[in-house]
Parts: structure tokens; sequence; C-alpha cells
């Protein structure tokens, strides 16, 4: 499922780089549920390359080599009164409306392989929320030029009083046994 895409705007350098905001209240339009995890180092939480076994960084280090663990890297779209922009939300603040780690999530995703496009459709899209917006950053393990046009979310608070984690609106669709 395509995000909406929006233009990056402000030249201002580092500054932007730090600054935070919070929209009154966003609504949840679209959810990527696709690819929402990857592979991090748990000590030095660097991204993993798929099927590695541990991380090239602290492999030098000595000692016990930890099991790679898998983090959230979940993207969305959020609409305020006036526009529609793409977010990406990491581990702490995707846990928030997820409701567990991203490794159970994947092991209920792959035992029920319709339950991806659920959490998508029917248990993110249409939430309210007010969140804590960064401003995009360069990532210094791409090209030079190439900058993440979207923004990261800090903190995530879903606004509607009966809100379930995604993880029990799935469980509830698709029971054990």
């Amino acid at each position: 499922m395509p995000l909406a895409g929006c233009a990056t705007t402000g030249g201002d350098g580092g500054a932007a780089a730090a600054a935070t905001s919070t929209p009154p209240f966003c609504t949840i339009v679209a959810a990527d549920t696709s690819d929402f995890s990857y592979l991090s180092c748990p000590r030095c939480e660097l991204a993993l390359p798929n099927g590695a076994a541990s991380c090239f960084a602290c492999a030098g280090s000595g000692g016990v080599q930890p099991a790679p663990a898998r983090v959230y890297r979940l993207l969305l779209s959020l609409a305020t009164h006036d526009r529609v922009f793409p977010v990406v939300l990491f581990d702490r603040a995707a846990r928030t409306l997820m409701g567990c780690p991203a490794d159970e999530l994947a092991r209920l995703f792959a035992a029920h392989p319709d339950s991806a496009r659920a959490a998508a459709a029917e248990a993110l899209c249409g939430e309210m929320c007010r969140v804590v917006l960064r401003a995009p950053t360069r990532n210094n393990k791409r090209s030079a030029g190439a900058a993440d046009e979207r923004q990261r979310v800090v903190s995530v608070v879903p606004l509607r009083d009966g809100f379930r984690p995604v993880v029990d609106a799935l469980r509830m669709l698709y029971p054990r046994g």
C-alpha cells in the first residue's frame, strides 16, 4: 500500500534536525505493515543485514555476542486538519500502538497471513492520536546528499478512550488454536 508523500521544507540545516513539533491531533490514514520491523544489535542498536547472526561492529569487542533483536520501523501516513504526511515510528513509539514486541507481532503475522492487512486496515486506520514529531535527519549510512523525508514520531498517545493496541484486536480476530 503506497503511503502519502510530502515535500520537506526548511533550509535551516542542523537546527531543523533536532526540532520537535506537536500537531493538535492526527488521524492515521494509512499504515504499511508489510515491512514493519528489522533486526538490530541489542548492544549498539545498529541495523543488521538480513540473515546476520551478529553485529559486525560488536564482533571485535570480544565476549558473547547477543542474539539479534527484532525492532519496529513502522511507516504511517498521518492527517491533520490541513495536510497528510508520512512518518516513521521506531520501537519505543510503535509499541504504544502495537501493544507487543516486534518479534511477537512477526510470529502472529507469520501464523495468520491476512493479519498484517487487518492490522493496517482495520486496527490502525482511523485512530486519532497526539504525536510529538522530530524533523527528518540526515542518515550518515546513505549517500551524502540523501535525507529521509519522513518525520520521526518520538511519542504517540492514542486519543480514543477505549483504545486497545493492535495486537489485542488481532488476537480477537485470530484466536489461538
